[in-house]
């Protein structure tokens, strides 16, 4: 999750991420599906992942700041 962060993210250098630097196209991320989840365990551990990921883009966004 960390890289995946770290590689969506515009380096303030070359203005782009580098994953597009590297590979000329943009990552894209969606678990729009996560209310369609029946396993509840699923589903926590699910959440749980996207709110460390709402708190590493928050962290990235305070740095790059």
């Amino acid at each position: 999750m960390v890289e995946f962060a770290y590689n969506n993210t515009v380096h303030s250098l070359t203005h782009q991420t580098p994953f597009f630097a590297n590979h000329g196209l943009h990552l894209e991320f969606d678990i729009q599906g996560v209310h369609k989840v029946v396993n509840l365990v699923v589903k926590d551990q699910t959440m749980w992942l996207v709110d460390i990921r709402a708190q590493l883009v928050f962290n990235l966004e305070e740095v790059q700041r």
